[in-house]
């Protein structure tokens, strides 16, 4: 059943009203009618089953049949994003939040070949494709979008395990150090950008304590290192339950 992301400010009482490119989306594109049923889910976890009641110029009108019991389906995983291509970038976004982590960190580093300077705007768009990728994907939070960092910002305190992808000999495999992470520990990786990190931004990393981790045998783009990574977490996740 097609799932609406809404804050929670839009219900009142047993009512929840939807307008924008979600009301495009209900009228014009699933081109629901009257009593059809949707999902709708608070930014903050609750999920309700909701019938459409009423189609206005520029809003829907629904009415909370009842709550749904949620599930949690999302990783205890942050993956740290370096800045690249704008495509490359976004279609890391899209998988990496039907894949279930839980926060993605855009990062600036000395390869980054983007530099933004509005943040506040591309967060918005950033937010906008995690949105519906998490419709699609029935996650029942949105991933956190952090604001953009460096390596020497970011706030660590917080992690029980901290991973920077490598491509070097040295490094161990994903499943050796994943196997030994708790579903309730929580874990961030770096991923660099085309180029990879400097070996001066390696050390540094290391000096903060984190491991470096190899992706095998090939050379991976930086999205394709994101998906890879957050697939082989997620397997060994559910492995273990």
């Amino acid at each position: 059943m097609q799932r609406y992301f809404i804050e929670k400010e839009q219900i009142h009482d047993q009512s929840i009203t939807i307008s924008n490119g979600d009301f495009h989306h209900i009228k014009n594109v699933m081109r629901y009618n009257i009593n059809d049923k949707v999902i709708v889910n608070t930014n903050d976890g609750h999920i309700f089953l909701c019938k459409i009641v009423a189609f206005q110029v520029d809003k829907v009108v629904l009415n909370i049949i009842n709550e749904v019991e949620s599930q949690n389906n999302i990783l205890n995983l942050d993956l740290g994003l370096s800045l690249t291509k704008k495509d490359h970038f976004e279609l890391a976004l899209k998988k990496i939040t039907e894949l279930g982590v839980s926060g993605i960190i855009p990062l600036e580093t000395e390869r980054s070949i983007i530099k933004i300077k509005d943040f506040q705007k591309k967060k918005e768009r950033y937010t906008l494709i995690c949105k519906e990728s998490s419709e699609q994907s029935e996650r029942t939070i949105l991933p956190e979008i952090y604001h953009l960092q460096t390596i020497d910002s970011l706030n660590l305190e917080s992690y029980d395990h901290l991973f920077v992808a490598y491509a070097r000999e040295e490094s161990k495999s994903l499943k050796s150090y994943f196997n030994n992470i708790n579903k309730s520990d929580r874990t961030i990786v770096l991923i660099g950008p085309e180029g990879g990190f400097t070996q001066k931004e390696i050390s540094r990393l290391i000096d903060k304590g984190f491991k470096t981790v190899s992706l095998g045998k090939t050379i991976l783009r930086a999205e394709t290192a994101a998906i890879y990574l957050t697939s082989v977490f997620r397997y060994t996740m559910e492995e273990e339950s």
